[in-house]
């Protein structure tokens, strides 16, 4: 019997950088590809403006998702028509019987 989240109604595209081989000249050539993952959650948690020259806005958000998502330090976000990227080692949390096993992350997203 499983429960139902309520919390977990986001679908995100999680974009990997690939690698698929090396150039003629050494050097090492990346794909992107693109995967759906379900039964995630998607909140804000800060907005920063610098006003220096210009107006630069930095967005943070928390993703939690499936534990066996995979998601990585090189991976892209997509949620609503916003790419984000990922912020820093994403974490697969464990709990006791399993019921609260997630994966979770910080994206951001540079505006400006």
């Amino acid at each position: 019997m499983s429960i139902d989240n309520p919390l977990r109604r986001d679908t995100v595209t999680v974009i990997d950088r690939i690698l698929i081989g090396v150039d003629d000249r050494g050097q090492d050539v990346y794909e992107d590809q693109e995967r759906v993952v379900d039964d995630c959650n998607m909140q804000p948690v800060t907005s920063t403006e610098a006003t220096d020259d210009r107006v630069q806005v930095i967005t943070r958000w928390r993703l939690a998702g499936p534990p066996d998502m995979g998601l990585t330090p090189m991976s892209r976000v997509r949620h609503n028509g916003t790419l984000y990227e990922v912020d820093g080692e994403p974490g697969v949390h464990g709990s006791f019987g399993g019921l609260m096993d997630h994966t979770e992350a910080f994206l951001k997203v540079v505006t400006g």
